[in-house]
């Protein structure tokens, strides 16, 4: 753990992630990943959230949310979702 623009955090790819609000940051935009295949890891969300970050320019992620969620049985039968439940991760990226 490491602080940041105020905030505690984590880094990952060189983006920094962090749970909190970082006091006067610019949103650049809201970013939401889901990965829907067996064997994905929280690694997996939040590299893929670094990736379009810095696609944007920006070099933080705050109001980071993340998890697992279950897939509904009519998601499984009617589209493409290879295991029962998916990682997702969410948040705000910011420029400092």
């Amino acid at each position: 753990m490491e602080e940041r623009h105020g905030a505690k955090g984590t880094l990952c790819d060189g983006v920094f992630f962090t749970e909190s609000a970082i006091p006067g940051a610019n949103i650049a935009g809201h970013l939401k990943v889901e990965i829907s295949r067996q064997n994905a890891n929280l690694l997996e969300v939040k590299t893929k959230l670094a990736h379009q970050a810095k696609r944007i320019g920006a070099g933080s992620i705050m109001n980071f949310r993340y998890g697992q969620k279950k897939h509904a049985w009519w998601q499984q039968v009617f589209t493409f979702k290879w295991d029962t439940e998916s990682w997702y991760g969410e948040g705000d990226a910011v420029k400092i």
